[in-house]
């Protein structure tokens, strides 16, 4: 009882230090590599690393091919745009500002859902997005940031709370490890034809930079997911969204420490406001 207890407690805190670290070591990488590529190679090699895991665990079969249109659009929109769009964002964008946008999806994702998917949401929640989008705001330079690049996270948010309302509505009640591989396909295929209609591609293969793609692979494409697909078996996807209020401080003290990026006084308070709106939408979920 107490190992289980602990489990439910260290599991989605792993799960948002590893995406926090996401963004830090795909800013490094992006010093020799192009944005959309870097996104492509990732996701072509996790989705079959992924598929191989959920067969190795046999206890999941694969989703019925009705159900393999939806995983791949979901996965398009999380994997793909999401990506894409972000890893384009970070080559002028600050690494905690951009988590730190992304830290409100699930908020989003949460109101959102109550008009299209009759949830409930309730004062205190409601209070939270406030908060939430009141500190990004703060936090985020949009007056020193192009509207290009305010574009683009905004494309990313919106692939990330689309995607997931997507999936939620679509592909509920499907056995997660084999359904995440199919949605990195999707997000695979996306971002490959991302490469060839956006990008002119190119990559200087470093040490670095293999590092930084294989970090992002394996310990954020296949552990960071199989954890939270762990979780979703276990009924704990508020957990994990529970944690995001961690990893616009934890990606900003990595990129301190790591790349030498600082904030100011004003994007500290918004980074602190919205991370305190995030855990209250989410408190004693499940």
């Amino acid at each position: 009882m107490f190992q289980s207890k602990r489990l439910s407690f260290l599991m989605p805190a792993m799960f948002a230090l590893l995406w926090a670290s996401s963004y830090v070591t795909s800013r490094i990488g992006l010093d020799d590599i192009s944005p959309v590529l870097f996104v492509a190679i990732r996701l072509v090699i996790a989705a079959p690393l992924m598929l191989l895991l959920a067969i190795f665990m046999r206890k999941e079969a694969l989703p019925a091919l009705p159900h393999w249109p939806h995983l791949m659009i979901g996965g398009a929109l999380v994997h793909g745009v999401t990506l894409g769009a972000a890893h384009v964002a970070l080559i002028t964008v600050d690494a905690a500002p951009l988590a730190l946008v992304h830290a409100i999806h699930p908020v989003l994702t949460a109101a959102i859902a109550v008009p299209l998917l009759n949830e409930r949401f309730t004062p205190r929640q409601w209070t939270g997005m406030v908060l939430g989008l009141a500190g990004v705001s703060l936090a985020f330079p949009f007056a020193a940031t192009q509207w290009t690049v305010i574009a683009l996270v905004g494309l990313s948010l919106a692939g990330l709370t689309g995607g997931t309302l997507y999936l939620k509505r679509f592909t509920s009640n499907i056995a997660p490890f084999p359904a995440t591989a199919i949605q990195l396909a999707g997000g695979a295929t996306a971002s490959v034809l991302g490469v060839l209609a956006f990008e002119t591609p190119h990559a200087v293969w470093t040490p670095t930079l293999m590092a930084m793609i294989g970090w992002n692979i394996v310990m954020i494409s296949i552990v960071g997911m199989g954890i939270y697909s762990l979780m979703l078996m276990r009924g704990q996807a508020g957990r994990a969204a529970s944690a995001f209020f961690i990893v616009p401080g934890s990606a900003a003290l990595m990129a301190w420490i790591s790349l030498n990026q600082t904030l100011g006084v004003l994007s500290l308070a918004g980074l602190v406001l919205a991370s305190f709106g995030v855990w209250l939408v989410w408190r004693h979920t499940d």
